[in-house]
């Protein structure tokens, strides 16, 4: 309002302005508006007021002039309005659809720092896995968005509105957050039914049973809806544990290692049937994971914390193909360590020569330099043919994961993983060369 008052102050207090100098002051005004950052564009639906109270300026003089100047003010207006969004279209696009916010959270515990300096946006119905070593601040993050612990430092906020900050801080029963922990926390004296519609107490019976059913439906679970938790599986009371939180509609959902508790094939089944779950409830989702398989099929994007550090923060495939930090690139796209010295053009390594060109971030490096790398071993090729008597490894095992033959190749003190194409590729105890001429690699240090 301020800057369309700007452009028109010039005119004069007494001045009578025309209709088309009104509109075009009010439209460059808006159209000049910056955005700097996401949370401005809201600022945005406020200009309609501020068009209003433009015009009634002139009010004052003659109710004829008012009519004139708020009836050209209406083009021009909406020009500007065009303008403003259409110069940061991305950036509006996302606002308009952000759930939740964290600005720059930061929490220790003593002299201990857990969290440095997070900060996130997530869309509405996103889902965030928050994947990291053990330590570094996974379920921290997840309880101070969740109430049960205190934000220190920074502020989160929902739907551009404050959820919590250091001198405001509400307890988790007064947050639209649905919880869902690893050991389910289902009331063993409530039926199935029972412990779903626990949170709609508010509600009439046949307003809870209208949500309950459904929602026991939906996960298969319908014909035991008065049976108690010890009767059922592990994997039924991870999904009533589900389908309890979402009853309540939450805006965002806080999963903390859920599956963590049952066998592999059935977690399988139970990443596929929340995922839909959640997609089809709409709530932007934040799990905690230490599993990286489970956080690339769960996930839209993963949050990477190392040390209580947001180190990447990209859609699975990405974090896959351009890991920023060693932790994911070890653990997501699963390269392997390497060291090597420079030497010209090349890296070389106890398995041969490696050409910088293939590394990324290796640009600036000096010739004799130790280096630390990180190479995909599916770009690496592995043939029995003696090339070069200086670089031949050894195969020191082969085994079978169940889906692949893969093979230990030792040189030295340093060791790769290679998948075969088939068992009879190499044998055990035979000597082989690695070609790195197409080999992706990435610098560590």
């Amino acid at each position: 309002m301020s800057r369309i008052c700007d452009q028109l102050s010039p005119l004069g207090a007494n001045a009578a302005p025309t209709n088309t100098t009104i509109g075009k002051a009010t439209g460059t005004a808006i159209s000049n508006v910056p955005i700097s950052h996401d949370g401005e564009f809201v600022r945005l639906v406020s200009i309609g007021q501020a068009l209003y109270l433009a015009a009634r300026r002139f009010d004052t003089a003659d109710d004829g002039l008012y009519q004139k100047a708020n009836t050209s003010l209406k083009p021009y207006a909406a020009l500007g309005l065009v303008c403003a969004i259409g110069q940061y279209w991305s950036c509006s696009i996302i606002c308009c659809f952000m759930s939740i916010q964290l600005n720059a959270v930061s929490h220790h515990f003593g002299e201990h720092l857990v969290l440095a300096n997070i900060s996130l946006s997530l869309a509405d119905g996103e889902i965030l896995c928050v994947l990291g070593p053990s330590g570094s601040g996974k379920s921290t993050l997840l309880r101070i968005i969740a109430g049960l612990e205190s934000i220190q430092s920074g502020d989160i906020s929902l739907d551009q509105e404050l959820l919590a900050n250091p001198t405001y801080c509400p307890p988790p029963e007064q947050r639209p957050i649905g919880l869902v922990f690893q050991d389910h926390a289902l009331f063993p004296h409530l039926t199935v039914a029972e412990n779903v519609e626990f949170g709609l107490h508010q509600l009439t019976v046949a307003q809870r049973d209208q949500i309950v059913t459904p929602l026991l439906e939906r996960v298969g679970l319908a014909a035991l809806a008065k049976r108690y938790p010890h009767t059922l599986s592990g994997g039924q009371q991870q999904r009533i544990a589900l389908i309890r939180a979402l009853a309540l509609k939450p805006r965002v959902m806080l999963l903390d290692e859920p599956f963590a508790s049952v066998d592999t094939p059935l977690r399988r089944q139970l990443r596929q049937d929340s995922r839909h779950e959640l997609k089809q409830a709409g709530s932007t989702t934040i799990m905690v994971t230490h599993d990286p398989e489970e956080a690339m099929a769960m996930a839209d994007r993963i949050l990477v914390l190392v040390d209580g550090k947001a180190v990447q923060l990209d859609a699975p495939e990405v974090l896959w193909r351009e890991p920023a930090h060693r932790f994911v690139a070890e653990t997501i796209a699963g390269l392997q360590t390497l060291r090597g010295t420079v030497s010209a053009d090349c890296i070389t390594t106890a398995f041969g020569r490696l050409p910088i060109r293939n590394v990324r971030g290796a640009s600036a490096l000096i010739d004799g330099a130790s280096v630390t790398l990180g190479v995909r071993g599916s770009t690496v090729g592995i043939t029995d043919e003696i090339t070069d008597e200086s670089a031949q490894a050894a195969v020191e095992d082969i085994r079978f994961d169940g889906m692949h033959w893969t093979a230990l190749i030792q040189r030295q003190d340093q060791q790769l993983r290679f998948v075969l194409d088939h068992k009879s590729q190499v044998q055990t105890g035979s000597r082989v060369t690695l070609r790195f001429t197409d080999a992706e690699a990435i610098l560590y240090s």
